[in-house]
């Protein structure tokens, strides 16, 4: 919005210079420093009518190095819904994107639950070290996401996360203290 103000004012200061100057070599500049204005409007006004060009603009200035480090499927229930969980890396922040499986084959966001560290961990489940599980942590018969992670001072932090299937969202809870995967 500033950009379109300062280069009206400053065409219009051309606009009022070119008129009171005499001499034709300032004119010249002058006008082409209004042709080349222009362009730039021109080239502006394109890239954000054109929702292609857009997004390649948008990526070139914003990187997301959006990468997958883990997935894992399965169902959490008995009458719980197959889901597909990602651990995803974006930059240097960790989430977790759960996502239910439909009978025809497709993916529908269920939830996005952040993990509030910076580094990915692994813990040993049945004897395999992993970074992302589905297991029964309280011995309920419900499968509960577990994520390892490091903090910042490379403490290491324990994720669970239990499926709420009367609001059908996951709720953040703590290991039980003889938890062993």
């Amino acid at each position: 919005m500033r950009l379109g103000f300062f280069i009206q004012r400053l065409l219009w200061q051309t606009f009022f210079m070119t008129s009171m100057a005499s001499d034709s070599a300032f004119k010249k500049k002058e006008i082409l420093l209004m042709a080349g204005l222009a362009l730039i409007a021109m080239a502006l006004t394109v890239v954000a009518v054109v929702p292609s060009l857009r997004s390649k603009v948008k990526d070139a200035f914003i990187s997301t190095n959006r990468k997958i480090v883990a997935k894992v499927d399965g169902t959490l229930g008995k009458n719980g819904p197959k889901v597909v969980i990602l651990k995803i890396q974006s930059g240097s922040a960790l989430s977790l994107e759960v996502y239910q499986s439909e009978e025809q084959g497709g993916l529908t966001l269920l939830s996005k639950l952040p993990l509030y560290e910076t580094r990915d961990g692994f813990v040993l489940v049945q004897g395999n070290a992993t970074n992302l599980a589905l297991v029964d942590v309280d011995k309920d018969g419900t499968l509960e996401i577990v994520a390892p992670t490091y903090d910042e001072q490379m403490v290491p932090r324990l994720n669970i996360f239990r499926f709420n299937s009367d609001t059908s969202s996951f709720d953040r809870v703590s290991a039980p203290a003889n938890f062993e995967p």
